[in-house]
């Protein structure tokens, strides 16, 4: 992975933060039954999607990068033809599939009738994404990172423009519609729908964005000498190359995201199909969710570039530094995934306040039982590109499946033998979570052939969040009656994480060595000499 790739992987996580926040927002304009509607609807768009062109883009980047780099611009060019056209054959197949199986999907299925039409106005969104990923493609073919990144967060943009304007517009005729029939879930359906219309129009502008970009780009690459290749790639082979450069990274993404529309079928099958139940998986996606997946996502931004720099130096043979550099990074998750997990965890009341309004209790109550979470999918988050990026994606494929299998087991237990009700969901994310984080920590420790510094990496940034945790608990107590739940919570971040930084640069924590690599070592460095610590 060079530099460029790189930060346009870093900008699609930023897209993610964001994606998570715009979720906060939509739960505001439907309610959180509105949100569970769109999730079902959204969680079969994105498996429709992986499957039919989960993970195109990097493929066709790297096939067509390598043949231009050869010289061998009549095949590159012929796989871009060949691609595009079974692509938009594929996309379109999919999109007839969604939109023929949405009632059996949303009524069967899931057991949210609901959904039923947000998944067939999601259902064009499959094939325009499938489009957008083939150009996505052609993009990186040519080494042009930007078009890539630009789109991710022009996705967002176009999705929370169009969301407030149709949510508002639709949202009010729901509530018409609700109160002749007398249901109030009308209204969320009504404003899931005009979500639904924001996601497929942003795809349209998505796909005009790159193909402006593609074509002034192809302009360039006619005037490129063309090479003397008689044998040009047929449509076969073309499928066949593409298939088998996306094939471990389709069944990542798919195993990643499962855990989802299992624990909404289980949870439905479960409880029923209530009103109520809507209302907690609401929570549970656009409370618990957001404030787990923005940590989360953060992280994952932070430590990306130094995995990216441990690959570096595995190729050119370093490999004392290269260990050394992998576990700067793992140091660097934990230090943040440790803070959070603790300052969600004692301030779950105040958070939820802020975040869910009315339904804060239910919001509480997962994170105060599974904030851990977030240590666990950072952690996870940063093996998994570790063991990627040494070829070892099948690793990860073995070890997703089995975490998605511990959670499923977990879940199914909980619901049906005890009344955890949603927060079976969160219990098994834990189990799923740990699992998942000790298998592929277990693989990435022994590809790098290296051991875990148990007191520097886990135990003092664990014991010094601890003392963060008792001033964060105090201060809750004291400033929530007199500066209300936001400004606690601000209060709280700076203060606790004031002391948290100094605690582990008091028990000097960080190497000198790894301050060289980490994102702010630097800063960290000069604030250390500053206290005569370092």
């Amino acid at each position: 992975m060079n530099q460029a790739e790189a930060k346009r992987r870093q900008v699609q996580v930023i897209s993610y933060i964001f994606a998570w926040i715009i979720l906060a927002i939509i739960a505001k304009l439907t309610g959180y039954s509105g949100v569970t509607y769109v999730a079902a609807g959204l969680e079969v768009y994105a498996i429709i999607f992986i499957l039919v062109s989960g993970g195109v883009a990097d493929a066709l980047g790297r096939v067509l990068r390598l043949r231009i780099s050869k010289g061998q611009y009549k095949n590159a060019s012929a796989m871009r033809k060949n691609v595009l056209l079974f692509q938009i054959v594929l996309g379109a197949a999919g999109t007839a599939v969604a939109v023929m199986a949405a009632g059996g999907i949303a009524e069967g299925l899931f057991q949210i009738q609901y959904s039923t039409v947000i998944i067939m106005i999601l259902a064009p969104a499959i094939v325009l994404r499938t489009i957008s990923a083939v150009l996505q493609g052609f993009a990186g073919g040519e080494g042009a990172e930007l078009p890539g990144a630009a789109v991710s967060i022009l996705r967002q943009v176009f999705i929370l423009g169009f969301s407030l304007i149709f949510c508002n517009m639709l949202t009010g005729y729901g509530k018409k519609v609700s109160n002749l029939l007398a249901k109030e879930e009308f209204t969320s359906m009504y404003g899931g729908v005009g979500v639904a219309i924001a996601v497929t129009l942003s795809e349209v502008f998505s796909v005009i964005f790159l193909t402006i970009i593609c074509r002034g780009k192809k302009r360039n690459s006619e005037k490129a000498p063309q090479d003397g290749t008689r044998n040009v790639v047929s449509f076969a082979d073309s499928v066949r190359i593409l298939f088998a450069n996306r094939g471990a990274q389709t069944g990542i993404l798919l195993l990643a995201m499962l855990f989802l529309p299992l624990g909404l079928i289980f949870l439905q099958k479960a409880m029923g199909g209530s009103g109520d139940t809507a209302v907690e998986y609401g929570v549970y996606v656009a409370g618990y969710g957001v404030v787990c997946g923005c940590i989360v996502a953060f992280t994952t931004f932070m430590t990306m570039p130094i995995g990216v720099k441990a690959m570096g130096l595995i190729r050119r043979e370093e490999h004392r530094f290269a260990r050394m550099v992998f576990q700067s990074g793992v140091h660097l998750n934990i230090i943040h995934t440790v803070f959070f997990t603790m300052f969600f965890t004692v301030l779950s009341k105040q958070t939820a306040e802020v975040i869910c309004g009315e339904n804060a209790e239910t919001a509480a109550k997962m994170l105060r039982g599974g904030a851990s979470v977030i240590l666990f999918a950072g952690l996870s988050f940063y093996f998994a590109r570790m063991l990627i990026l040494t070829g070892k994606k099948y690793l990860v494929m073995g070890a997703l499946a089995v975490a998605d299998v511990v959670y499923t087991i977990a879940v199914a237990v909980l619901l049906n033998t005890g009344k955890a009700g949603v927060l079976a969901l969160v219990y098994g994310g834990l189990m799923g979570g740990a699992v998942l984080c000790m298998i592929l920590g277990t693989f990435a420790y022994r590809q790098m052939r290296q051991q875990m510094d148990w007191l520097q990496v886990l135990i003092i940034p664990l014991a010094v969040a601890c003392i963060a945790g008792i001033l964060n608990m105090l201060l809750g107590k004291v400033l929530t009656p007199h500066l209300g739940n936001l400004f606690t919570l601000l209060v709280c971040l700076i203060l606790s994480g004031a002391l948290y930084w100094a605690g582990l640069l008091l028990l000097r924590n960080f190497r000198e060595q790894e301050l060289e690599v980490i994102p702010g070592g630097k800063w960290i460095n000069s604030l250390g000499q500053m206290i005569h610590v370092m």
